[in-house]
């Protein structure tokens, strides 16, 4: 996926690579897209542990909020294969089962409660815990995310000309959301 996008997996690739037929990988995988839930499912969990991971060391509400924006991006830069898949739906039919979208549900309804506590402490406003404001910001990150990966996908989140602008990008947010 990284090589050639997620459209170009194969069950015959993905079998000529492990050196094994392609019927013998379809007893592991009934189909092209169970392989893709498979693959969907997996990158969640990686994902929803590498943002859990971001953010241990921060506090509760608007700190972790950010951090686990960051972490989204940063992490989606280092896995552009499974970002794709995760992010964009390039795959023409494939939907995810909720097994597989169940890790990407608990990211999302952590930032819920970070964006219920940060109006609990003051930190945010009250119409900052609302699901306009959680699309609001899902939008700004993900269009950062997009823009890097589209025009500068070999950049690491450090050297990204469009990463660079996610902290001022989140600071806008958190402008418009201020108490």
């Amino acid at each position: 996926m990284d090589e050639q996008g997620v459209g170009a997996v194969s069950i015959s690739e993905i079998a000529r690579r492990m050196q094994m037929r392609p019927p013998s990988l379809y007893k592991y995988f009934p189909s092209l897209n169970a392989l893709y839930d498979r693959l969907f499912e997996m990158g969640n969990v990686e994902l929803s542990r590498y943002v859990d991971d971001a953010r241990l060391s921060r506090e509760p509400g608007l700190d972790q909020l950010l951090e686990q924006s960051r972490a989204i991006i940063r992490w989606s830069m280092t896995e552009p294969g499974l970002a794709a898949l995760l992010f964009w739906r390039p795959v023409p039919g494939f939907e995810p089962s909720e097994a597989a979208f169940a890790p990407a549900r608990a990211i999302v309804d952590q930032a819920r409660e970070d964006l219920a506590t940060a109006v609990a402490r003051g930190e945010l406003s009250p119409g900052a815990d609302s699901e306009d404001a959680l699309r609001l910001l899902t939008s700004v990150v993900s269009g950062i995310g997009s823009q890097q990966m589209s025009n500068e996908p070999g950049a690491t989140y450090e050297t990204g000309s469009y990463t660079g602008l996610l902290d001022d990008a989140l600071q806008m947010w958190v402008r418009h959301y201020s108490p």
